[in-house]
């Protein structure tokens, strides 16, 4: 796991360029949770909220970047502005699978007590 740093809210700083720490994936997460809950789920009981954000963060990891789109603006001020932004695509459907089931030739699958699924 990547070693926590952190950026101090009350002091109105949201990055740190010289730890690198920002907000930005925490913000990018808590949207796309909000978007899920429009389009997708509706409604996240406590009972299952680690299994939708567990799909959610599943989604997440599965994606590739597309292409980059380079915005350039002027400020008020007549500073020069240039913003690149990632445009992402979920890996198609297929490669999910084969990723998925490479590491399970040769193995057996079955479920647990609980219903879920388990090596044995």
């Amino acid at each position: 796991m990547a070693d926590h740093q952190y950026v101090i809210h009350s002091q109105k700083e949201y990055a740190n360029p010289e730890t690198g720490a920002h907000v930005n994936t925490a913000d990018t997460v808590i949207s796309q949770v909000q978007r899920a809950l429009v389009g997708v789920y509706h409604n996240l009981g406590r009972q299952h909220l680690q299994r939708y954000l567990d799909e959610i963060v599943w989604r997440w990891n599965h994606r590739e970047p597309v292409r980059e789109v380079i915005k350039q603006w002027t400020t008020k001020a007549g500073i020069e502005r240039e913003k690149t932004t990632t445009i992402w695509k979920p890996i198609p459907v297929v490669d999910q699978m084969r990723i998925s089931l490479q590491g399970a030739v040769g193995k057996q699958l079955r479920r647990s007590k609980e219903y879920r699924l388990c090596w044995p």
